[in-house]
């Protein structure tokens, strides 16, 4: 007798299943390589390091790499980090005479996975120093204006006499989309002052949208508010804050938004290949971080101008700080 083989078919339900589970694939497919296409040009657009101030030639991407580094550190492998941040303006009247813009913050941060530990400082503007490419001595903000971000980088490391691996470069005039771009940070003021209709109080904690954050971090002559170096201090909380959310966002819900906002304000050497090693490896550093202050006085130069000068032993201080944090050698 001929046995005769049961054939049945799949199960409509579980036809169905398969159905929505190959669908899912592709679609979460999709989303990621939409989501890296958008942040492959997003990145493209912020990595633009300009042209050579002498030559005129484009800069190369992997011309920006710290003079004072021996080899090349690997942000995959969880090596110490420093990034310079600056916090650009301009106005019509600089734009028509072809001044470029003028770096009025500037924040040097060191990332140590290691021990967990980030350092971040903010340098006066008006700091005398030499300029790098120009074998002038001046304001340190000038190296922005006559060479954007790669100069000002280069000046900046020359000063500190540490490497300085990465700059990030903000034009302050976004910062109030920025934050409303990352819904909004929480900060709290060390002093008590008024700022652009805002009132803030020492020790209290603010959930700020980007107005009401970019009045805090700009007010320099408000009573209480601490001149130049309050305003350095509170730039620099505005600064964690912002990473802080940029590290913690779990979602893509405005993740248009967020990257139209970053290819119109910032520019960037970080290559886009390095951003998740940096999200993997140095959100803990990135989360404590302390704040350190380059102390001097300001005094009338030889020229006439007036300029900012630190004071050698806070010099010292915060110069081994930010090397000790990157372990390097003394």
């Amino acid at each position: 007798m001929k046995r005769t083989e049961n054939k049945k078919g799949m199960h409509p339900v579980l036809k169905i299943l398969l159905v929505l589970l190959i669908v899912s694939v592709i679609i979460i497919a999709g989303v990621f390589a939409y989501v890296y296409f958008q942040l492959k040009g997003a990145v493209g657009d912020m990595n633009n390091p300009g042209q050579d101030n002498q030559t005129g030639e484009k800069i190369e991407l992997e011309d920006t790499a710290s003079n004072l580094r021996d080899s090349e550190i690997d942000l995959g492998n969880g090596d110490p980090v420093s990034v310079v941040l600056f916090g650009t303006d301009s106005d019509s009247e600089r734009d028509a005479k072809g001044m470029g813009q003028r770096s009025d913050t500037i924040m040097v941060v060191t990332l140590n996975p290691a021990n967990e530990e980030g350092r971040i400082v903010s340098i006066p503007r008006d700091t005398r120093t030499e300029i790098v490419g120009r074998d002038t001595t001046e304001k340190i903000n000038h190296a922005y204006a006559y060479g954007g971000p790669v100069m000002a980088k280069d000046t900046v490391e020359n000063f500190l006499d540490t490497p300085i691996d990465y700059y990030v470069s903000v034009n302050m005039d976004g910062l109030e989309t920025i934050v409303d771009a990352v819904g909004g940070i929480t900060v709290t003021s060390e002093d008590t002052f008024d700022q652009s209709g805002y009132s803030f109080v020492a020790g209290q904690t603010y959930e700020m949208d980007g107005e009401q954050a970019l009045a805090f971090s700009r007010s320099r002559k408000s009573a209480g508010a601490g001149g130049d170096s309050g305003r350095q201090m509170r730039q620099q909380q505005v600064v964690q804050a912002i990473s802080e959310e940029m590290l913690s966002l779990q979602t893509i819900t405005n993740f248009n938004e967020i990257l139209g906002v970053l290819r119109k304000n910032v520019s960037t050497n970080i290559p886009l290949g390095e951003l998740n090693a940096i999200r993997s490896n140095y959100q803990e550093p990135a989360q404590n971080i302390e704040r350190l202050t380059l102390e001097g006085v300001d005094d009338r130069g030889s020229d006439g101008l007036w300029y900012f000068y630190p004071n050698d032993e806070s010099y010292s201080n915060v110069r081994n700080e930010l090397r000790q944090n990157l372990e390097l050698d003394e």
